[in-house]
C-alpha cells in the first residue's frame, strides 16, 4: 500500500510540476508565434493547466496518507519538511487561483486574475520545483 502510495505521489508531482514547465515553454512559443499559431498554442495551455491541477488535488490525498501510513504522523520530520509544507501550500493558492481563472474566462466571465496568468504560471513552476527541492532534503 505505502509502495503504490509513493508510485502515485512521485507521478503527480511529475505531472504536476512537468505541466507547469510545459505551459512556461508554449507560453514562450506562442509570444513568438504569428496569430493564428500563437492562438492554437495558447488554446493547449488550459488543458495542461487543468492536468497540473488535478495532480495538485492528487497529492494532497496521497501526501497526508504517506506521513501518516509511513511516517508516524510526521513526528521527528525537520525544519525541511515545514518549509516543504509552507511551498506545498502555496503552489496549492497558485494553482486554485489558475484553476478559477481558466474556469471563469472558458464560462464567458471577468476573471480578475487573467492578465496575471503568465506570473501565476510561473510561480507555480516555482513552488512546485522548489516544492521537490525541499521534499528530497526533508527525506534524506
Amino acid at each position: 500500500m505505502i509502495t503504490l502510495l509513493k508510485l502515485l505521489h512521485v507521478l503527480a508531482f511529475t505531472a504536476g510540476v512537468g505541466g507547469g514547465l510545459a505551459n512556461l515553454l508554449v507560453m514562450r512559443a506562442a509570444m513568438a508565434a504569428d496569430a493564428d499559431a500563437a492562438k492554437i498554442l495558447r488554446g493547449v495551455m488550459p488543458r495542461i493547466a487543468t492536468m497540473s491541477f488535478h495532480s495538485v488535488i492528487l497529492l494532497w490525498i496521497t501526501g497526508p496518507l504517506l506521513l501518516w501510513l509511513a511516517y508516524n504522523g510526521g513526528a521527528g520530520l525537520g525544519p525541511m519538511f515545514h518549509l516543504k509544507m509552507l511551498s506545498v501550500v502555496l503552489l496549492t493558492v497558485v494553482s486554485v487561483t489558475g484553476r478559477i481563472t481558466i474556469s471563469r474566462l472558458k464560462a464567458g466571465k471577468p476573471a480578475r486574475f487573467a492578465p496575471h496568468m503568465p506570473k501565476i504560471g510561473m510561480l507555480g513552476s516555482l513552488f512546485g520545483v522548489s516544492t521537490i527541492v525541499l521534499a528530497v532534503l526533508a527525506f534524506s
